[in-house]
């Protein structure tokens, strides 16, 4: 794991670090969880493939937010609610759901304007827009995820514990390994955008262009 954030610059591998131990710092968690959540987090904030320290802050944001989400929902299957005690549960989930949403959407919005500059800094055309297949796998599974749990809190009564318990399943889907890359694709992971043309180039070239979601 600490190969894959070396392809990171010196700013942004210390972003994720930071974040991957703090997010794995609950005194509730055995060693051997601690470990697996530290990797957890390292390892799907890099397969949205972070150029720079801005789009690193934003999916370690969304690896916690997405963590913080699933673990209340573990802790809800256990409990016996009220009905006001399930409503705020309810409530306050939706709004975390739906801040992780459009923290997604904002990363998406980041990365092709992070494309687009270096286009531009190199004096090249602004890339078209042909999709990044490598890095839309995690951003479709996180916003199918979300979008899912959303519907589902926004459409049901107070939250129980079966209802917590299908939710946090549906978000567990974001985090299971993506399908393996076909024959081409296998050396396509995350090699950020950084100064240099060549390293531009070479985004372009693999990334095409990005489709600007709203």
């Amino acid at each position: 794991m600490s190969e894959t954030v070396t392809q990171l610059p010196t700013t942004s591998q210390d972003i994720l670090n930071l974040a991957a131990a703090s997010l794995s710092a609950a005194p509730d968690l055995s060693d051997v969880e601690r470990t697996a959540r530290s990797r957890t987090v390292i390892r799907g904030a890099m397969e949205f493939q972070p150029a720079g320290p801005a789009q690193t802050i934003l999916a370690s944001l969304i690896l916690g937010h997405h963590l913080a989400i699933m673990d209340g929902f573990r802790d809800l299957a256990c409990l016996t609610l009220t009905p006001a005690e399930a409503a705020r549960a309810r409530m306050v989930t939706v709004a975390q759901t739906r801040l992780v949403l459009q923290m997604l959407r904002e990363l998406r919005i980041e990365r092709v304007e992070a494309l687009t500059r270096a286009a531009a800094e190199a004096g090249e055309p602004t890339p078209g827009p042909a999709a990044d297949a490598a890095y839309d796998g995690p951003m479709v599974k996180f916003l199918s995820a979300h979008t899912e749990t959303l519907a589902a809190l926004e459409n049901t009564d107070p939250l129980n514990p079966a209802a917590a318990g299908q939710a946090r399943e549906a978000l567990s889907k974001a985090l299971r390994p993506a399908p393996a890359a076909s024959p081409g694709q296998g050396n396509s992971a995350a090699r950020p955008v950084t100064g240099s043309r060549e390293q531009r180039r070479a985004m372009k070239k693999r990334n095409g262009g990005f489709k600007r979601h709203a």
